[in-house]
């Protein structure tokens, strides 16, 4: 009996098995011993533990421990608490599927973790980062974070982590269409992991690989691969790795036109994938199940099921997946006759494949879009879109997509009469149909597995060099200790020797003690500026915080008195505008206190990444909506593209927010605030004008050497003297610059230029 089928009976024999639940044996433990502890920062670290494991599951639960956790962490001022709070949090939303929302928490992570010195949960959150831009297919921003944790990881002898690492990297080669590098990937992905310890891990290894495979139509290996995956997830329990080794051996059911059992395998992965609250492949077993249908005769059907995944992937916002559903409706619709309609989905489809580089997907929509003309009798256009997709097919060396190729050419042939070329292409056709594992795959995959075995072997041979050259590099060292001790007795034998010995050895002690004597006097001066600091933020606190938290509570008295007062709708809307308007500085007071504070202590907060500055402006315009209306104060922006650089979003955020708020404290009532922005030879050129009360030169001059100094604003708004020194201070940062402009009585402009590649 073939494989193949062996496996098939076997995996429908399991149909019948029920779906593990999650593992509340541990959590069961883990809330027996909360109930032990009374100290609160075990108790928050138990907290955090359960919050994790019900994370999956149990999501109201799982938040209540989280938010109990992170009460105990802000009270304790425990920043490697805090950390793990925003961590656990951006990993629920990862798993739900708001991988935007996931980016977002897992950045305020990294930032308490780079606080509290915590390396291993920084770079175990880099590597989640990798996630959620492999998610949303950003594969230059994973591939960025990937190759920073695995070098942390391989630095530090962390097997588990590297071996995640590759694999994922493996997934970014395989979706661009780099097949030898994905396959290179899991191999060595795999080569890191132990048996019966890691068997989770390698199990998702071999199914990665079995997809290799299934894309180079290597049928009996992929099934090899994947019967190994299925024997580790049935052995552990595994309901993860159960759901997606149905789906893949279904797949290759599906490939090879066995529909009824690819149906099944499909349903049971849908059935367990529900079981878990795995939305992901639950959404993927939806569009199997249609594009089955479909190739079951059944359009009509396999259109629902599909129309339902891609609702599931928009709520994902993944969209490689998005793209890949309508290809799978453009299919249905060409099954169907409906060819403009198809076209209409390919077209949608092509752009989003061009812009994700995803050639495999590529080729699929042009031997779509060729059958389509070929149904309409446009042949020219359907031999052209034919050719496109047999290019890359070949590029890529996918059988599959081959095999279907010389179909469509044959078919365009007979249509147009060419009848050699017909014969041609269907004796093509017949040679890759036959068997999708023909001479031309064997040879392509014996040829992928002998190159990556003589990488193996090269960097063995290497590795064996690198130890031998420190070998001979460790032998000379001893020769040299040996050697040396024997001069140095030689020279202990005369007393002369013995005299010049104990005279070097005063003056390095000499020596040691003026450098320690240096050390000591650098520590003072920066316990100085740091003395001088705390005086200067602790005055800045003393009065203007107070004085606005006073403000906050003489409006609330007064709005207490007022409340029984039907008639005073006026004065409490004045006094609630004026409370929140006091609120909002002491906020703002408070944030560029805290960047302040980091500055002087010296401390990195520095992070770049790719952020889109038009969002940080918007963000950073809609939290003056308020403040900007009380003042009839309207914005005009000029934003000449998309602006897209490499900079550290909260330092970016911090320069736009001091900038648009200076703006607003110093401008006429009824007044206008331009911003505008461009990117020019890899610069961001950002301008804020206002038509305010502007400045001298003295007062310029003042800002540009001495970080700024306060005055109250038009509507006698209070200024602590801190934004500005923040904005000089993060532009240094970014190896920008900061130019004003400025008349009294006609307004202010400032120019901040930052170069996009730090």
């Amino acid at each position: 009996m073939p494989k193949s089928s062996t496996l098939t009976i076997l995996l429908l024999a399991l149909l019948n098995l029920p779906a593990p639940g999650q593992d509340m044996f541990r959590i069961d433990s883990l809330v027996t011993v909360l109930g032990e502890k009374s100290q609160d920062s075990a108790r928050s670290r138990i907290m955090f533990d359960i919050a994790k494991e019900l994370g999956h599951g149990d999501t109201l639960l799982a938040l209540d421990y989280l938010e109990r956790a992170r009460a105990i962490a802000e009270q304790q001022d425990d920043t490697r608490g805090l950390g793990r709070y925003y961590k656990i949090l951006g990993i629920m939303h990862y798993s739900s599927g708001k991988f935007r929302i996931a980016l977002l928490n897992f950045d305020r992570a990294l930032a308490y973790f780079s606080e509290s010195d915590d390396d291993i949960n920084t770079y175990e959150t880099i590597k989640w980062k990798g996630n959620a831009h492999l998610r949303l297919a950003e594969y230059v921003q994973a591939m960025n974070h990937y190759e920073s944790a695995l070098d942390f990881y391989r630095r530090n002898g962390m097997r588990v982590g590297a071996s995640r690492c590759l694999n994922n990297i493996g997934i970014i080669h395989k979706n661009k269409g780099d097949y030898l590098a994905a396959l290179s990937s899991y191999e060595e992905s795999i080569s890191y992991l132990s048996p019966e310890i890691h068997d989770r891990d390698i199990s998702q290894g071999y199914i990665n690989i079995g997809n290799i495979f299934v894309i180079l139509g290597s049928y009996e290996l992929a099934l090899d691969y994947f019967e190994k995956a299925l024997d580790i997830a049935e052995r552990l329990n595994d309901p993860e790795n159960l759901a997606i080794c149905l789906s893949n051996v279904g797949v290759i059911q599906n490939k090879s036109k066995n529909y009824s059992e690819a149906l099944a395998l499909y349903e049971r992965s849908l059935e367990v994938s529900e079981s878990i609250k795995d939305k992901i492949q639950y959404s993927n077993c939806l569009i199997n199940i249609g594009t089955n249908y479909a190739d079951m005769g059944q359009p009509d059907l396999g259109l629902k099921y599909v129309r339902r995944g891609l609702e599931l992937k928009i709520e994902l916002e993944e969209e490689r997946a998005i793209s890949n559903c309508y290809i799978h409706l453009a299919e249905i619709y060409l099954v169907m006759k409906n060819y403009d309609r198809a076209l209409e989905l390919y077209g949608i489809a092509v752009p989003e494949k061009l812009r994700l580089d995803d050639p495999e997907a590529l080729a699929s929509c042009y031997l779509g879009m060729g059958s389509a003309y070929l149904g309409k009798q446009q042949y020219t256009d359907a031999l052209r879109m034919n050719d496109r997709a047999m290019e890359i097919a070949t590029e890529i060396n996918v059988i599959e997509h081959l095999v279907r190729g010389y179909d469509s050419r044959m078919q365009i042939a007979l249509a147009m009469g060419d009848y050699r070329a017909a014969l041609e292409n269907s004796l093509l056709h017949h040679d890759y149909e036959d068997s999708l594992m023909n001479l031309a795959t064997s040879k392509a995959v014996i040829e992928m597995q002998f190159r990556y075995n003589s990488s193996l072997l090269s960097q063995q041979n290497e590795n064996l060099l690198v130890q031998s050259e420190l070998n001979q590099a460790l032998m000379r060292k001893r020769n040299v200790i040996l050697y040396s001790i024997m001069g140095i007795a030689l020279l202990l034998a005369t007393g002369l020797v013995l005299v010049g010995y104990f005279l070097r050895r005063l003056r390095h002690s000499s020596m040691k003690l003026e450098e320690q004597n240096v050390v000591i006097t650098r520590q003072n001066l920066k316990l100085d500026n740091l003395n001088k600091t705390k005086d200067r933020m602790m005055s800045i606190i003393a009065h203007d915080l107070r004085g606005t938290l006073g403000n906050q509570l003489t409006a609330i008295e007064v709005l207490h008195r007022i409340e029984g007062n039907e008639n005073a709708d006026m004065d409490r809307k004045k006094l609630l505008g004026n409370l929140k308007n006091s609120a909002s500085y002491s906020l703002e007071l408070l944030e560029n206190l805290l960047h302040w504070s980091r500055l002087s202590e010296n401390e990195s907060f520095y992070h770049p990444e790719e952020v889109t500055i038009d969002s940080l402006i918007a963000n950073c315009l809609s939290l003056f909506d308020e403040t900007a209306a009380n003042k009839r104060i309207s914005f005009h922006s000029d934003l000449k593209g998309p602006l897209v650089c490499r900079v550290d979003q909260i330092m970016m955020e911090t320069i736009i927010r001091n900038l648009v708020s200076n703006a607003i404290k110093f401008s006429n009532p009824g007044g206008t605030i331009s911003i505008s922005g461009e990117v020019i030879n890899n610069s961001l050129t950002l301008r804020i004008t206002d038509q305010g009360i502007g400045m001298t030169e003295e007062q310029i001059h003042r800002i540009i050497h001495n970080g700024g100094f306060t005055r109250r604003g038009t509507a006698n708004e209070k200024g602590a003297g801190i934004g500005m020194t923040l904005v000089q201070k993060f532009t240094a940062i970014h190896h920008g610059k900061i130019s004003i402009s400025s008349k009294p009585e006609e307004g202010s402009s400032i120019e901040v230029i930052i170069p996009c590649r730090n």
